[in-house]
């Protein structure tokens, strides 16, 4: 079997911080970030540009908790994305994805007269090294759905990426997804 690389080259995991922020967070050359995106939310529209905004928060209440997302970035069309890389175990990781996405959420929603119908999107991507979800497949996606799981409401949206249920090798990936 050839080598996928040789002795002299280094490669730094996506999955440890410095990778993570080196793909991901590159705010120079925004490219991979784009289309990782794009592929991870299954859209079939391109993201022309994204621009990064600030990555903590503050508690809502005096006693809430305030958090740091690991990226979080708008693109073109106001759609906010908050992309969360979790390399240990973490077996509440949805309910942090909630967390996550509703401090964004309040964050939109101005005091005073409001229209709601200007909110746009957010996308909480979750991309873990272990398995929380029951499911086979490696990426999931989920939005508020009533109880025959009809769609209820699209505006967050949660992606999960569980690295460890991917199991194609390199030549058998087709999809942008698949080859991220």
């Amino acid at each position: 079997m050839e080598a996928l690389y040789t002795d002299d080259q280094i490669f730094i995991p996506i999955i440890s911080d410095y990778g993570f922020k080196a793909t991901f967070g590159n705010e120079t050359n925004t490219l991979f970030l784009r289309k990782a995106l794009q592929a991870l939310i299954k859209s079939t529209i391109p993201i022309k540009e994204v621009k990064f905004d600030k990555n903590t928060f503050e508690g809502i209440t005096q006693d809430g908790r305030s958090g740091i997302f690991d990226l979080a970035c708008t693109d073109e069309n106001g759609n906010h994305f908050i992309v969360e890389m979790q390399y240990g175990d973490a077996p509440y990781f949805v309910q942090r994805m909630k967390f996550y996405t509703l401090h964004k959420f309040n964050a939109m929603v101005k005091r005073g007269k409001f229209d709601y119908g200007t909110l746009t999107k957010i996308y909480c991507v979750a991309i873990l090294m272990n398995n929380i979800l029951p499911y086979k497949n490696f990426h999931t996606l989920a939005n508020l759905r009533s109880e025959k799981a009809e769609l209820f409401d699209d505006q967050m949206t949660f992606v999960t990426v569980e690295l460890d249920k991917f199991s194609l090798q390199e030549a058998d990936c087709q999809t942008d997804l698949q080859k991220l």
